[in-house]
């Protein structure tokens, strides 16, 4: 369980390090069936095959071939062992305090893996304002390491006290440039609200060890430059709504194909896609 003092330092910079919640054995696992489903590949799940991945695929191959961020949306459908994660008694717990939430339910995970060599970039962005079809905002998202996440092998980097500033997705967008370990950090051209806690754009690396759990606020300013290193850097992330969360019908997102109800509904009702892992302040186990 979170420390009081470890939820007051998220609530402050937006981001923690809720440290290690797998062992070597399920760290393990975890790289197992990631292996496996990469062997499948995306061809190997084909339109209309149940059980498959929602999304699986270079993020940025299309633009350069020799550069890849592999994404795979809900590899849970798929791995019991990524079901298992999703349901995790710590993580559950930690998204229960830092929202207040005392229900919530799967949005979606997604692998983000950087081969060695040549792992592309995740440009510096918030994750609310992608996410346009439910509301209000999914609150906190927990993000796991399969290996060691370093500044050589393309860490995360977030920005202190950015998720109390507001959506500026559209700025972010202009610091597209930044793509290199070296210049990663070098945002330019915001200055955040007089109001805020933090009104100062520092921007810092953010190592995660093999097996630890970060949280991160959905509008918390992050992004992660090249691996050029040798060693490869393989995680998930792991988003969940809270009971509160409805349905915005006008937006985009490649969830939307399995949400079967009208505008405003509440998401508890849009079905096994977006499982429940936790119910009245009580974590629920993976149905498998």
């Amino acid at each position: 369980m979170l420390t009081d003092e470890q939820v007051a330092e998220f609530h402050r910079n937006g981001f923690l390090n809720g440290g290690r919640i797998l062992d070597e054995d399920g760290v393990q696992e975890l790289k197992d069936e990631l292996d496996r489903i990469l062997a499948i590949g995306p061809e190997g799940f084909p339109e209309g095959a149940t059980p498959r991945p929602v999304l699986f695929h270079n993020m940025v191959g299309g633009r350069d071939p020799e550069k890849c961020v592999w994404q795979i949306v809900n590899i849970w459908e798929v791995s019991s062992a990524y079901e298992r994660l999703m349901h995790h008694p710590f993580i559950v717990d930690a998204i229960s305090r830092l929202t207040g939430a005392d229900e919530l339910m799967v949005w979606h995970d997604q692998i983000q893996h950087k081969p060695a060599g040549h792992g592309g970039v995740t440009g510096w962005h918030q994750d609310a304002p992608l996410w346009p079809i439910i509301r209000p905002m999914t609150p906190v998202s927990a993000w796991v390491a399969l290996d060691d996440a370093t500044v050589e092998n393309g860490c995360m980097w977030m920005t202190p006290g950015s998720h109390s500033w507001g959506n500026h997705i559209e700025f972010l967008r202009t610091q597209a440039h930044l793509q290199q370990k070296e210049e990663f950090g070098n945002i330019e051209g915001f200055t955040p609200p007089d109001d805020a806690e933090v009104t100062t754009v520092e921007p810092r690396p953010w190592p995660v060890k093999a097996g630890e759990v970060s949280l991160h606020h959905s509008l918390t300013w992050h992004g992660s430059p090249f691996n050029h290193s040798d060693q490869q850097r393989r995680a998930i992330a792991m988003h969940y709504m809270t009971g509160e969360s409805r349905f915005v019908a006008g937006g985009q997102h490649v969830m939307k194909t399995y949400v079967h109800m009208d505008d405003g509904e509440l998401m508890s009702k849009a079905g096994p896609h977006f499982p429940s892992v936790m119910k009245n302040g009580q974590v629920l186990n993976a149905a498998s």
